[in-house]
């Protein structure tokens, strides 16, 4: 397209065309921008959550595998079982971050589809295994390659909405992992009905689970663009808009962008907000990861069968689900961030108080405190991770700190997968003791980190006048045209 008709439908998509200064802000065509969003919604939203509702259940299905008799028929001993999972974890810790870094040198729809279908292929094996070693050699593959993929979708998601916008965004696509817990256990009821001495009873929910991935792989390379310039549902009009919305809401500028430096994807550090949002990010991390690796171990608690144990983790993900989504959507709402955290945090406080408290024949009341936990664990992350990316304009420092906010959120998976003793069956009682403190800390962490950013907004009006309207040229949170997303 020649220049001259490129600026043509620039200036139609816009009511008023920005000066360049960040004091100034580009109105847009309300119509073009309406039929972006519903686009990128219903195309790229869909691909998304799907692949991550795969990679949730590829992620947890050893928990399901486990009430099946996983640990007698590989002949696991002392705490073999919570080794898997650490040696599941630390590639899972150490590889994020490149990777994340990877997705924006190389493009989301290379990275995602080839983590989705190496993590599928490894799920998949996982059915062969016969011993503890080889399910720690799949585990640890499928960590390696599910490394940096929530990641990489914050990152990729970010470069599409607006501040305004991500948090329900990435809310509703969050929200499989909690459908994950539901689909797992339908998933596992349906496939330990199948009896067949060829392979344990739990094999075939890897297969199915892995198989369905390395499929859904092959859909994300065909059909997700890596960036809104290259998508090809997007006309020229809109491709300009979404560019444009983004320079004026969150990135510093787009054509610097296009440089990867390494000063700059580090320059998160050099403040204390990057070392909070990953202390933030551990905590949250160690009761997410509580809640989906044992949730069906903790329900065995109530006394009920195999299957039964599976049925009853179905509702407690479905309604944690709803609540992931209605957090999300009232934290972009009312463009809030740290209380929405903090008022989630004290569900899984309470619930966990409660499973810490009640004496174990008191069934109602524990499978109460099972939804209060899934319901307070979850919106924590998506709502910290865009907390996060909400105050990095400069895409670099974006793309490294989300690679570490999860990672170091996964970190969290490292001290969950070893809080759980056969000895303290079934109460728990010092994975219970964790959850209790670390839901505490992340109530008042929140509430005051978010305290603080007020402040500090109030300040720097106070001292500069108010903030940009625009964050083209606003290259850091330093800057002091730059206000907290808060």
């Amino acid at each position: 397209m020649d220049p001259s008709t490129q600026k043509e439908l620039h200036d139609a998509s816009l009511a008023e065309i920005d000066t360049g200064d960040a004091d100034t802000a580009a109105i847009f065509d309300p119509q073009v921008v309406k039929r972006l969003k519903r686009k990128v919604d219903f195309i790229l939203l869909p691909l998304l959550t799907v692949a991550y509702l795969l990679n949730s259940l590829d992620r947890s299905n050893l928990s399901n595998a486990y009430t099946a008799g996983l640990s007698k028929d590989l002949g696991l001993v002392g705490n073999q079982y919570n080794q898997i999972l650490t040696y599941y974890a630390i590639p899972l810790v150490v590889f994020g971050p490149v990777v994340t870094v990877l997705t924006r040198l190389l493009g989301a729809r290379w990275t995602i589809g080839s983590m989705l279908l190496v993590f599928g292929a490894a799920s998949l094996a996982s059915g062969f295994v016969k011993d503890f070693k080889g399910m720690v050699v799949c585990r640890v593959f499928v960590g390696a390659f599910e490394a940096g993929f929530l990641a990489s979708v914050i990152y990729y998601l970010s470069t599409w909405y607006t501040r305004r916008e991500l948090a329900s965004r990435i809310g509703i696509f969050y929200a499989a992992l909690v459908a994950s817990s539901a689909f797992g256990g339908l998933f596992a009821y349906g496939m330990f009905q199948i009896k067949n001495e060829k392979y344990f009873r739990w094999s075939y929910l890897f297969f199915l689970e892995g198989g369905l991935t390395m499929a859904w792989a092959l859909v994300i390379y065909i059909a997700m663009p890596s960036s809104p310039q290259t998508a090809w549902f997007l006309n020229q009009n809109e491709k300009i808009v979404a560019q444009q919305r983004l320079e004026q809401d969150s990135i510093s500028s787009s054509l610097e962008s296009t440089k990867f430096r390494w000063k700059e994807a580090l320059s998160e550090f050099t403040t204390l907000h990057g070392y909070i949002r990953l202390c933030l990010s551990f905590v949250g991390g160690t009761v997410l990861t509580s809640n989906a690796n044992f949730l069906a171990i903790v329900v065995q608690r109530l006394g009920y069968s195999v299957v039964k144990t599976n049925l009853y983790t179905v509702a407690p993900a479905l309604v944690g689900a709803v609540v992931l989504v209605t957090f999300c959507k009232s934290s972009d709402h009312f463009h809030e961030r740290g209380f929405h955290q903090a008022a989630a945090s004290v569900l899984s406080l309470v619930g966990y108080i409660i499973l810490a408290t009640v004496s174990s024949t008191n069934t109602a009341v524990l499978y109460f405190a099972m939804f209060l936990c899934t319901m307070g664990a979850y919106p924590t992350t998506p709502i910290g991770a865009a907390w996060t990316v909400d105050n990095i304009p400069n895409l670099n420092a974006r793309a490294m700190t989300s690679g570490l906010f999860v990672a170091v959120g996964n970190c969290g998976g490292l001290l969950s997968s070893n809080i759980y003793y056969k000895r303290e069956a079934p109460r728990y009682m010092t994975c219970l003791v964790v959850n209790i403190v670390m839901s505490a800390i992340l109530v008042v962490a929140s509430a005051l980190y978010t305290m603080w950013m007020r402040w500090e907004n109030r300040r720097r009006n106070q001292t500069y006048g108010p903030g940009a309207t625009s964050t083209e040229g606003v290259a850091s949170s330093r800057d002091p045209r730059f206000r907290f997303a808060t």
